[in-house]
């Protein structure tokens, strides 16, 4: 039978596990990720309907959401092992609980005036703990066992360490004031990306959530642009498109133009708004190989207006 004073010839090693634990839970996201997570905010992640579930079933995108997860036991900021052989961990006093076999008999001090049956005796052992040691104790119930932790949630703590801001919208001609389009001559569109987080897929904003044997990187990109030119017309889907120099002179832009039918003549201003939205996905993918892609809530970018006017002929 397990009784108190035993003695700790481990707890060195438990030790340098408790620190390699705690190192292990670190992990630093890219020079582009920061920020909380808000309420749907279109400057950061939203946290819902877009988010990995934590059910192990992945997201929308199917591509094999759930895999194994990892029990992560806490004491105070610090990681440990969930089990060693002084038992399982319990996260709320930072000790180890192992039932004692046989359990002691009816009337032992270790009962501690309960009756066998009532709880049962265990070990405990501290090592982590001012004054360490070990103890027979009554327990009603042995500790609980410490939670999963699944890869679809620690996609979600990456997802919540990326932030995107809105990009602006750019037009030739510019919006201005300066300069007023024809109707019928070719107007160029394109996403101003200075100063935003805008990011392809090939250069994605990343951030990696890790704990004791888990790690998962998420990858955010846009994938599409949503133009809206304000007029009720075909709204082009045409991408980012490509900024205007002035050595383009009149031809149409390369990827992403557009021409005005009727003058903006009865709009707010005398203007049209254009604004553009953009279409955002994540792929994130676990060290234990699961993962998924789906797509997050898309951003519109602030409007911009821009005056368009008939050509007048004189006779």
């Amino acid at each position: 039978m397990l009784r108190a004073g035993r003695l700790l010839p481990v707890l060195t090693v438990l030790a340098v596990l408790a620190a390699l634990g705690s190192a292990l839970w670190l992990s630093g996201a890219s020079a582009r990720a920061d920020g909380p997570v808000g309420p749907c905010e279109n400057t950061n992640v939203c946290v819902g309907a877009s988010t990995p579930p934590t059910d192990g079933s992945g997201g929308s995108g199917g591509g094999g959401g759930g895999g194994g997860g990892v029990r992560v036991c806490e004491y105070q900021g610090t990681t440990y092992p969930c089990s060693t052989d002084f038992g399982t961990f319990d996260p709320d006093d930072g000790c180890y609980y192992e039932q004692v076999e046989p359990q002691p008999p009816a009337g032992d001090p270790d009962w501690h005036g309960h009756a066998p049956g009532d709880g049962g005796v265990y070990l405990k052992t501290c090592p982590y703990t001012p004054g360490g040691g070990s103890a027979n104790v009554w327990m009603a119930a042995a500790p609980a066992v410490p939670p999963v932790v699944t890869p679809a949630e620690l996609a979600q703590r990456a997802l919540a360490m990326i932030h995107r801001t809105a990009a602006g919208v750019g037009t030739a001609p510019s919006n201005d004031g300066k300069r007023t389009a024809l109707v019928g001559s070719p107007i160029w569109l394109w996403i101003n990306k200075d100063g935003t987080d805008y990011a392809t897929k090939a250069d994605p904003l990343s951030a990696t959530a890790a704990v004791p044997g888990l790690s998962v990187t998420a990858n955010v990109y846009v994938t599409e642009v949503d133009w809206d030119m304000g007029d009720q017309g075909a709204a082009p889907k045409c991408g980012a498109g490509t900024p205007y120099r002035d050595s383009d002179g009149a031809k149409p832009s390369p990827d992403c133009g557009y021409s005005y039918t009727q003058p903006s003549i009865g709009q707010p201003d005398e203007r049209y708004a254009i604004t553009a939205t953009v279409h955002w996905s994540v792929t994130w993918v676990a060290t234990n190989g699961a993962g998924d892609t789906f797509a997050l809530d898309p951003i519109a970018t602030p409007a911009t207006t821009l005056r368009v006017s008939e050509l007048q002929v004189l006779n």
